[in-house]
């Protein structure tokens, strides 16, 4: 069966009303028996450890966080902060006023449109009344949370500075005085004290203009998504005058929130878009008075027209400026009495996605992430590290743009290429799962879906059209897959073993290799008959190969994934405290300046009691309420 497209193998069948089909940008929970177990106007609550760091893992991957639920809000408020995260929430709306109503209203003042939502309530009728309510939101059960970190959609971007939760919190901030304000709000905006920086030259700034580019949707007047070497090429060319745009205000800097490219001979704009944190702002029409009104073909809606008042804003150049002059990066120092902490690079998919949650330090990551279609892009198979060492050619580049399920990163891998890690852990699962393509002119090797299963047979094209032809693969793109690439199975044993070894000597000579192998629990599957056995070969192989590489340790899977309550819905997605005990193997074989940060012992505890509590849940729950309230009088 497949649930919106993704197979029921990773997300369970009542998981989910409609899944993500898109990266995500804010999650708003539900607080009685979503966020927390019980609930709070009848009884005790109690919050799982996994709960709040799921809440701080999605921030840390700039998914921001809101609450809409039934409540009185000092006393959730009071719990939440007690729990030491409210703070990790923005646009909360506690009260009880319908569902419907006030999602929306978080989604309005937050910027954001409902498919970049995901709402979490308990109650199919909340969620119904949500769907209702707000037309293209994503709405889910509770079953999903265990799961979500997982998903593809949840990748999200590495965001540990927290800049996301501070720029929305600056929205918020901004929307409390406004609502407040008795004026205008053309007089609110004159008292923002609104700056902007109008800068040409883009050297530095051009990865974060081609992601502003092909992300932004509400303020996008042209619709215009570049690829990276038509987007490069532009900013070099003479016959376009580009820039970006940067704004800040008495609440905050909004950092780099716009571009346009503008044609020197037709004086049209080809690109025109700013982030939604800058919207009803009068920046858009600033921009556009500045640039002299320009011709301009407006494509789709937009949130906001360029017509209007924007005399509250002031140019300040001058401003932003400072604020790009840093001191040059030097190179570690390693004289003697000064120890400088290994960095760590981290390369595979959702095992070490959600293993890297429980470790801190300095960490480098290259994860499994979402392409520009939707589609899933896994990440260091070893033939596409082997491919990054050395190089691929323009026509090879140009197959993989044609490729959803593939980027140029991939084949650029930070593995091989500008290598900068004293220590890099990398998962093996993708060699153990993947299928290999090899294009039949160029030669080169493209690693997808599962081995067992041939993608250039027709037979198999309705189930694949069925689940990804949203993400940019229908039937037209497979036909062209099937004649373009051949099928060669899965890695072989032999080419595994000549991999981990060519991987050994291909890191820095210094550096320290951990590998993760897989789990070897005999977990029967009608979609993955006998994996487990799979497994078991490779991991024989990965014995051998290691045994004689003086820089090299595994990870040992089959130490610790021992029984099926181990494993979620296949045996390459494990339980919760298999991630801890990773991180914490992780940090023995070799890791060692990372700190590990598992959750404290009384949610462990509960946990294991909880799972054989059966109807004396209520009763055990309350029991351990009692307990930390005990702690706390103690401790206080």
């Amino acid at each position: 069966m497949v649930i919106d497209g993704r197979p029921e193998d990773v997300v369970p069948e009542e998981t989910t009303d409609l899944l993500p089909a898109s990266p995500l940008k804010m999650v708003i929970w539900d607080l009685d028996e979503t966020l927390w177990e019980g609930t709070l106007s009848e009884g005790p609550i109690f919050l799982p450890q996994e709960r709040t760091d799921l809440v701080r893992a999605l921030n840390r991957r700039g998914i921001v966080n809101s609450i809409c639920s039934k409540n009185d809000e000092e006393i959730a408020r009071s719990q939440l902060e007690e729990a030491g995260i409210w703070s990790e929430f923005v646009f909360a709306r506690i009260d009880w006023t319908p569902k419907g109503s006030r999602v929306a209203r978080i989604i309005e003042d937050a910027q954001l449109r409902p498919p970049d939502v995901l709402f979490v309530d308990d109650l199919a009728l909340n969620r119904e009344e949500v769907r209702h309510a707000v037309p293209g939101i994503r709405t889910a059960a509770p079953d999903i949370l265990d799961h979500l970190l997982e998903l593809p959609e949840s990748a999200g971007k590495d965001d540990h500075a927290l800049s996301r939760l501070s720029q929305y919190r600056t929205l918020e901030d901004k929307l409390i005085d406004r609502e407040a304000s008795t004026g205008s709000n053309d007089g609110f905006l004159r008292s923002c004290d609104i700056r902007i920086g109008v800068f040409t030259d883009t050297c530095g700034e051009e990865q974060r203009l081609f992601e502003l580019v092909n992300r932004t949707n509400q303020l996008n007047f042209t619709k215009r998504r570049p690829d990276w070497d038509e987007f490069s090429s532009m900013l070099n060319d003479t016959d376009y005058a580009t820039g970006y745009i940067r704004v800040r205000d008495r609440y905050g800097d909004y950092g780099i929130c716009g571009f346009y490219s503008k044609s020197r001979k037709s004086n049209g704009l080809t690109d025109f878009l700013f982030s939604c944190r800058v919207l009803h702002m009068g920046v858009e029409q600033w921009v556009f008075d500045y640039l002299g009104r320009p011709t301009i073909e407006v494509v789709g809606d937009v949130a906001s027209s360029l017509d209007g008042p924007s005399d509250w804003i002031t140019l300040a150049n001058e401003e932003f400026i400072s604020d790009d002059v840093r001191p040059p990066v030097s190179a570690p120092d390693r004289s003697v009495g000064f120890t400088q902490p290994n960095r760590v690079l981290m390369v595979g998919g959702c095992d070490l996605t959600a293993t890297e949650q429980f470790l801190g330090g300095d960490i480098a990551t290259e994860f499994s992430h979402t392409g520009a279609t939707g589609a899933f892009i896994f990440v260091g198979h070893t033939e596409t590290l082997r491919q990054s060492a050395e190089g691929i050619t323009g026509e090879e580049s140009r197959l993989v743009d044609r490729i959803p399920f593939l980027d140029q990163a991939v084949f650029a891998s930070p593995v091989v290429v500008d290598p900068a890690y004293d220590v890099l852990v990398y998962s093996t699962l993708t060699d153990y799962t993947q299928g290999l393509y090899r294009h039949r002119g160029t030669g080169l090797l493209v690693p997808w879906h599962q081995f067992v299963v041939d993608v250039t047979d027709p037979a198999t094209w309705p189930s694949l059209e069925k689940r990804f032809a949203r993400e940019g693969m229908d039937r037209s793109f497979f036909e062209w897959f099937a004649h373009e690439f051949e099928f060669l199975g899965g890695i072989s044993e032999a080419r595994f073993r000549e991999n981990i070894r060519w991987l050994a000597n291909a890191i820095p000579s210094a550096a320290r290799l951990i590998l993760l192998n897989g789990a070897e629990v005999p977990l029967e599957s009608l979609k993955e008959p006998d994996r487990y056995l799979h497994h078991r070969r490779m991991n024989a192989v990965l014995d051998e190969v290691v045994a004689g590489l003086p820089n090299v340790s595994i990870c040992d899977l089959r130490t610790f994934v021992l029984t099926e309550d181990d494993v979620m819905s296949d045996i390459r997605h494990y339980r919760r405290h298999v991630y801890l005990r990773m991180a914490e193997e992780i940090r023995g074989a070799g890791a060692e300046d990372l700190v590990v940060q598992p959750e404290p012992v009384v949610a462990r505890v509960f946990r294991a009691v909880w799972r054989f509590a059966g109807r004396r849940k209520v009763e055990i729950r309350r029991l351990f309420r009692r307990w930390r309230q005990g702690s706390q009088r103690t401790s206080g």
